[in-house]
């Protein structure tokens, strides 16, 4: 018996030798296993906290909709729509319709609130499909936005209830030309059809009244763009500091000077909005107003360059210029717009001229369509 029981002992030191060796070094489990506990822990409160949060939510959401539905039955009993009897029914529909609609969704956070106490954490979610957005514009609301096709959302973050300033991408096209003292529009050196305008840019637009949004500052940064062709064979020269039209030798096919600037726009834009109230915010909106916009900008010229197209013994040259062609560095003007919702037509006028030293002293003039995304 002594040897059976010396050699069971002597096999379970021997077993539990090895599953010691086996087995990852005790601390670090422990450390681990803290860590764990730490991050459920802290999660658990946040999902608690937001349960809590989204119970006042749901209470202030249904008595918001119930005033509404309350305000919407006075007005029908005012147009004598209704008898009072009648209103005095579905306003207490709606009144039970609340209560109801309170009680269910506080219930189902509760049950929540009860699987979390316990450990679990569960949701449902009813949306199954999977989506790809894409797209062009800045359509944005209080917790993300849509900006160039690319979407980006925060549900964390915090709805603002008076939001006085909004954002919006303006993309702008049109036609140039030039007005001087010197000649007439119909003896302008540029092709009107053919001497265009572009402009990107991204725009603040404030509300600047308290309790109204009829006036606002519109105000960014834009990329503007112009390009201009001269009528007959001839290209823009340098001689000096002084621009000249002179005549190409050989039979053009393209001709077009691009002038791009970087400018700062502001104006004053005016027009009606409707106003929309929600249980946690109001919001103001022009997309189906007509609005009037007046103001400037600044900025610099950061490009200028003259694009070629011609033959030349048979083989086809694109010849590309970049200089200064001695256009003004820094770029000034007026300009206004008018329209409905997010199209308008702008005008936009140049108090800087187009060269230091050109043919002619000129101002360009641009014209075009306007559209603030």
């Amino acid at each position: 018996m002594k040897k059976l029981f010396f050699a069971v002992l002597a096999t379970g030191l021997s077993m539990s030798t090895l599953n010691a060796q086996d087995m990852p070094p005790l601390n670090r489990d422990r450390a681990s296993d803290s860590l764990d506990i730490q991050r459920a822990l802290a999660r658990q409160k946040y999902l608690g906290d937001e349960i809590e949060k989204e119970k006042e939510r749901i209470q202030n959401q249904e008595k918001f909709k119930l005033k509404k539905a309350l305000s919407a039955i006075n007005d029908r009993l005012t147009a004598n729509e209704i008898s009072n009897k009648e209103a005095t029914t579905l306003k207490e529909d709606a009144a039970k319709e609340a209560a109801l609609n309170i009680d269910d969704k506080l219930a189902i956070l509760e049950k929540q609130r009860q699987l979390l106490s316990r450990g679990n954490d569960y949701t449902f979610d009813y949306g199954g499909s999977r989506t790809l957005e894409l797209g062009f514009g800045n359509v944005h609301d209080d917790r993300g936005s849509f900006l160039l096709g690319l979407q980006f959302s925060d549900e964390t973050k915090r709805v603002q209830f008076d939001k006085r300033t909004y954002t919006d991408v303006v993309v702008a096209t049109g036609f140039n030309n030039t007005l001087s003292r010197d000649r007439s529009m119909s003896d302008s050196p540029y092709k009107t059809g053919r001497s265009l305008f572009t402009e990107i840019g991204f725009t603040f637009r404030t509300r600047l009244l308290k309790d109204s949004n009829f006036y606002r500052l519109v105000y960014g940064t834009s990329l503007h763009v112009h390009t201009f062709e001269l009528t007959g064979n001839r290209i823009f020269a340098v001689d000096g500091d002084k621009t000249t039209y002179t005549e190409f030798p050989t039979d053009l096919k393209f001709q077009k000077l691009r002038v791009t600037n970087l400018v700062f726009p502001a104006y004053l834009e005016f027009g009606n909005s409707k106003k929309t109230e929600y249980y946690d915010r109001f919001r103001y909106s022009t997309n189906d107003h007509f609005k009037f916009g007046l103001g400037g900008y600044a900025g610099l010229n950061i490009w200028s360059n003259q694009l070629l197209r011609y033959y030349e013994n048979g083989r086809r040259i694109n010849e590309s210029q970049r200089r200064s062609f001695n256009n003004s560095n820094f770029v000034y003007g007026i300009g206004g717009y008018f329209g409905y919702g997010v199209t308008s037509f702008f005008v936009k006028y140049d108090l800087n001229p187009m060269f230091k030293d050109g043919p002619q002293k000129e101002q360009i003039i641009t014209a075009g369509l306007r559209i603030d995304l």
